[in-house]
């Protein structure tokens, strides 16, 4: 049927298009695949006698995940992908009741939760502890609103929920305790333990309400990647060219760190970030003998703006990649790295390599107080202008800016107050935590 469809031009987005119920069943059946799928390959890493297992829900998790899954432990790890699972979540959830948009569960969205739970959250709930057997729900959030359904299904069936929170790079400011008060209000804490990179982001959770006893500060998994070179892909794996020195950009959008939900329309950074593109396509064209990636953010709501730029202008030498997987691969294969404000900036200070901070101007003098003081640091690099931006990235390039001595010891202090105790071991400590929740 579906062949003889194709043969008249008719495709199933088509069909899905002409009316809701064929979209439902369309987005309800890929549902149904994933999760047979799911359970018939099994999990991502077989323990051993002794080990817990643990089901990891990997929301724009990759690195973390891979961590989790690498390290020395005895517990077995599945490994939940919940954009392939919830895919028809806009016929149970409105766009009011989604995200922070109101109370979870409060109103109209009470009903929703429960007609959710009788066709998704339950069935999965009783089908993952019947065929894992898994002692404990792994997640770097717990305030997805399409999470909290199964949570609670979950814990019905005597099975907890840890959160493992991916967010370390929090600037304590009035925005963020405003962004605590909603969600205190809206998504108030339901797991049985988190575990944090730092102390900052375990005082915001403090403010929403997470209980005391049920916090620890561990550090991040995916800091581990850093200690272990043998885990390091080759530059031909990630399909780049050995022979060339890599620049690597970590673009973002135009308003990140200034906003918690709502898109800003001024636009604050874009005048710094449309700069340090143009630097970089200044370089490309000048030097062949360098590749410039610039890697959007997993959750970057501007990817296609910042894709269409590039490929108005394109060159071979620099392309435009996404994806959760891939930071921690460029940052240990790039010769140079830039960003602003991003938790890769601060991975990257794990390293010997030049990291330029290309921040200034007007728009971040008046909010760097609201910012992570990756500025101040004394670990990276300070252009304070596209000029000096340009002349930074070639004086690295060409061997120039080698981190002293006094910069790896700042960076070393700056490192351990977002990672902690970075040692190549922190998803071991994370996983033997876990599997002590009750």
């Amino acid at each position: 049927m579906i062949d003889w469809l194709r043969g008249r031009g008719i495709t199933i987005s088509r069909l899905q298009a002409l009316h809701p119920s064929i979209d439902r069943a369309v987005r309800s059946a890929r549902r149904e695949l994933y999760t047979r799928r799911f359970f018939r390959e099994g999990p991502r890493k077989r323990g051993r006698a002794g080990g817990k297992t643990f089901v990891i829900f990997n929301h724009c998790y990759d690195l973390d995940v891979d961590a989790l899954v690498t390290a020395d432990t005895a517990h077995t790890l599945w490994v939940l992908d919940p954009f392939q699972l919830f895919t028809d979540l806009n016929f149970f959830f409105p766009p009011e009741q989604r995200d922070l948009n109101c109370v979870y569960g409060e109103g109209a969205m009470a009903s929703s939760i429960e007609r959710f739970k009788r066709a998704v959250a339950g069935p999965l709930a009783r089908r993952l502890v019947r065929e894992t057997g898994l002692h404990a729900l792994i997640t770097p959030a717990d305030t997805f609103y399409y999470l909290r359904p199964l949570i609670e299904e979950l814990r019905g069936l005597g099975v907890p929920t840890v959160v493992q929170d991916k967010e370390g790079t929090i600037a304590p400011s009035a925005l963020m305790d405003e962004h605590a008060r909603v969600m205190a209000e809206r998504y108030p804490p339901i797991a049985d333990a988190y575990y944090f990179w730092n102390a900052n982001v375990r005082d915001f959770w403090r403010k929403i309400g997470a209980p005391e006893a049920k916090m620890q500060v561990l550090g991040q998994p995916r800091s581990d990647f850093f200690f272990h070179e043998a885990r390091w892909p080759t530059k031909a794996q990630m399909g780049l060219s050995e022979g060339k020195k890599l620049v690597v950009f970590f673009t973002y959008d135009a308003d990140t760190y200034l906003r918690t939900t709502e898109a800003l329309p001024e636009r604050p950074w874009k005048s710094l970030r449309d700069a340090t593109h143009a630097a970089l396509r200044e370089l490309a064209r000048e030097r062949d003998d360098i590749e410039v990636v610039i890697k959007a953010h997993p959750q970057q709501v501007e990817l296609a703006e910042v894709e269409a730029e590039f490929a108005a202008d394109p060159m071979p030498n620099v392309r435009v990649t996404a994806g959760a997987g891939t930071a921690s691969h460029l940052i240990v294969r790039a010769d140079v790295i830039v960003g602003f404000q991003s938790t890769v900036m601060i991975e990257a200070m794990l390293t010997r390599k030049p990291v330029i901070y290309a921040g200034w101007g007007e728009a971040h003098d008046r909010n760097r107080a609201g910012l992570v003081p990756i500025h101040t640091s004394g670990g990276a690099l300070l252009p304070t202008s596209r000029d000096e931006l340009s002349r930074q990235l070639r004086d690295a390039l060409d061997g120039k800016l080698a981190p002293t001595a006094a910069m790896m010891q700042a960076r070393r202090a700056f490192t351990d107050r977002y990672f902690y105790g970075a040692d190549g071991h922190v998803a071991e400590r994370v996983l033997d935590a876990a599997a002590s929740v009750r």
